[in-house]
């Protein structure tokens, strides 16, 4: 239980409360089995380069079209997640591996990532929307940044 929640942080506690402790750490250790099975790797100099201009490429226009950013933002975690060999056809999949190795920005990934899928007649808060991308942006980074991390390595 200690070593879950120290791993999982926050989705420890929104797995647990959502499925209870058996079921939910059950299933937290499902994903940190799944997740071993994956051959996750890291990226070269010349993809993270090509990457992060693609990202300032998109940061100019978030000041005017706030959601479209959010969306082009979400399509570049997307895109380096699918470079890494991270499952990324259903979203449920791509958020359940994520929180194996980045629990610190799962939750922030999921609510931006629904955000940025909410059709273009609802009602937004640009603040919610600068949030999400702000969280889209630490996840994208931390993604370019290595290889697979460190607390996976160990077996």
């Amino acid at each position: 239980t200690a070593a879950l929640r120290r791993r999982f942080g926050r989705e420890y506690d929104r797995v647990v409360h959502d499925l209870g402790q058996s079921r939910g750490e059950a299933e937290l250790l499902a994903r940190v089995k799944r997740r071993r099975e994956l051959a996750i790797r890291g990226l070269g100099p010349d993809e993270r380069r090509r990457f992060e201009a693609a990202w300032e490429s998109a940061q100019g226009a978030w000041w005017e079209t706030p959601i479209a950013g959010l969306r082009d933002a979400d399509l570049l975690v997307l895109q380096v997640m699918r470079e890494r060999g991270y499952p990324v056809e259903h979203v449920e999949d791509r958020i359940q591996v994520l929180s194996v190795d980045h629990a610190d920005h799962v939750e922030q990934y999921r609510s931006g990532h629904a955000l940025a899928m909410t059709d273009d007649g609802a009602a937004r808060d640009n603040e919610e929307v600068r949030q999400a991308i702000i969280g889209h942006r630490y996840l994208f980074f931390e993604l370019l940044q290595g290889g697979e991390p460190e607390r996976t390595r160990r077996r």
